[in-house]
């Protein structure tokens, strides 16, 4: 969805770009003069489709300017703060003009202020956007002694003892200046989260007030699902779903876990601890989301992006020698002809954008299957029937800096979660599809040829004998999709209720249709196999 530009914001992009602070950016207008403010890692191809690997070359070389080490944690980050000439930014959907520091209450120091001071609300009205200031100011102003409670109210993890400023506000401000918010604690918030070198100046558009809001994805059910890998669904990855979601929860949870070293430990840099957990081959280029992760600490996960290395195609080819699937089945024949060809960490970026855009083929193939009304067919892509069990972490496995995990698994398909986690996969990966469809700056990779064209006509022959076996099922799933938001969860529900999902992936007709995309992706693979030594996947 693209959004109107609050003046104030337009005003803004081109205070930006003819600050000093912001000198040298590569690519700041494209050719028609309009300033290029969004650079998305995600450009298959065209004139700026480097332009996202051009400025994070800018932001390496600013850190050194302004003496941060890329080896740090959130190094870029951190960079985006320092330079920033105003340290206040406006919104692009409302124009409210918000600090990038850590000035806005959390819902935690909310709930502390609401129970310290009841009836507050009425007095002075206190949301996520409430300036951490002007509370201070308007509890010393109004409730006479709350100095002492304000020390209270504010501490937290590197806070625990907080020095009484008594009434005097300017010392509270000092204090919160020079100590508290540079520290960026847990129970305050940024008015702009940074997100360079995606963003011109280093941030995201949407400020604190509409990102929840306008941001799809951002809302407060969403957000508290984001423990859950949910790109695996946008993907359409296989793997098991459960078990790598839980083994990533581990991860983070698990004091253990949590002081297991780098991966790239060893090589000079700093490495801060705790780890990620690392998709040794990404799900954004189609390999599985399955319980196996590197651990990575934050700076490494960051700058491998959807890139891979020699050792991770080492890795993956291991454990597919050990019997393991490690990528997904629209991936599977493009990787099959171009793992081979891979001897160095070249070669392993240059299948890394050969898969992103054989991902781009299949996820273009899937919107256009779901455009015609093949939504039940698409069903049977998700492995839905993973959530018909209960899973339970027995062993965590650490060797190489892998963590694998082991699983019990039992029936579970009439717990009422199963249907939950069903329904959540469903909407997120319908919606992938149609977001793909509609991000303009996107540019994926399309191509085409007679045999293709011959091979889609098959396939989508194929899609409608689906439709047509099913059709009060594909007609509902297509209501559901295209109908309000807020009902699509009761409505999804409703759907696993009223039709027996299992018959779908029965028929002979979903068999078929399988077959003639799964031939469809194997021409694709042909083609960019065939390109392997081009410049779109040989030049830097």
């Amino acid at each position: 969805m693209i959004f109107k530009k609050s003046q104030s914001f337009e005003e803004y992009e081109k205070q930006i770009v003819n600050d000093p602070a912001y000198a040298g950016m590569p690519d700041v207008y494209f050719d028609d003069g309009s300033i290029q403010w969004e650079a998305p890692s995600n450009r298959g191809s065209g004139k700026f489709k480097d332009t996202h690997d051009r400025r994070l070359q800018w932001w390496i070389k600013k850190a050194a300017e302004v003496g941060v080490s890329t080896s740090e944690n959130h190094w870029i980050s951190k960079v985006a703060k320092m330079i920033h000439p105003t340290k206040k930014r406006p919104c692009k959907i409302c124009g409210r003009i918000m600090d990038i520091r850590y000035v806005y209450l959390s819902l935690n120091l909310i709930k502390r202020i609401e129970e310290a001071f009841p009836g507050i609300q009425e007095l002075m009205p206190l949301d996520e956007c409430t300036d951490i200031h002007d509370v201070v100011s308007f509890l010393l102003e109004t409730y006479p002694g709350s100095n002492k409670t304000i020390c209270g109210l504010l501490r937290c993890k590197g806070f625990e003892k907080i020095n009484d400023y008594g009434p005097d506000y300017a010392k509270w401000c000092v204090f919160l200046d020079d100590l508290y918010i540079p520290a960026e604690p847990s129970l305050l918030g940024p008015g702009a989260m940074s997100n360079p070198p995606d963003r011109l100046d280093g941030f995201h558009s949407f400020n604190r007030c509409c990102r929840k809001t306008k941001d799809k994805g951002r809302s407060k059910e969403n957000l508290a699902s984001y423990s859950k890998d949910r790109r695996a669904f946008e993907f359409w990855s296989d793997g098991n779903w459960i078990e790598a979601n839980m083994l990533m929860a581990a991860v983070k949870t698990d004091p253990g876990l949590s002081r297991e070293l780098c991966a790239n430990f060893g090589d000079g840099q700093v490495h801060p601890l705790p780890c990620d957990a690392d998709h040794i081959g990404p799900i954004s280029l189609g390999f599985c989301h399955r319980p196996v992760f590197q651990f990575l600490c934050s700076s490494c996960n960051s700058s491998k992006n959807n890139r891979m290395s020699l050792s991770d195609i080492k890795q993956l080819i291991s454990a597919e020698s050990a019997g393991e699937t490690v990528v997904s089945w629209y991936a599977k024949s493009v990787w099959d002809l171009c793992k081979g060809r891979v001897a160095d960490d070249n070669g392993a970026r240059q299948l890394s954008k050969v898969m992103r855009d054989n991902r781009d083929l299949a996820l273009t193939t899937l919107y256009e299957i779901m455009k015609m009304g093949g939504y039940a067919f698409l069903l049977t892509l998700l492995n839905l029937d993973l959530a018909n069990y209960k899973y339970c972490l027995v062993r965590k496995t650490v060797k190489g800096h892998v963590v694998r995990g082991s699983f019990n698994r039992t029936d579970g398909s009439n717990l009422l979660y199963a249907v939950d986690q069903k329904v959540r996969k469903i909407r997120v990966a319908f919606q992938s599809l149609q977001d793909y469809s509609d991000k303009d700056n996107r540019n994926g990779y399309q191509f085409t040829s007679p045999a293709i064209e011959k091979k889609k006509r098959d396939l989508f022959a194929a899609i409608k004998a689906v439709i047509s076996a099913f059709p009060d099922a594909n007609e509902y799933l297509a209501s559901i999709a295209e109908g309000p938001e807020s009902q699509m969860n009761e409505s999804y529900k409703a759907f696993f209720d009223d039709i027996d999902y299992s018959e779908i992936e029965r028929l002979q007709e979903t068999k078929a249709a399988k077959m003639r995309l799964l031939e469809l992706m194997d021409l694709f693979a042909e083609h960019l196999s065939s390109n392997w030594m081009s410049d779109r996947y040989v030049r830097p």
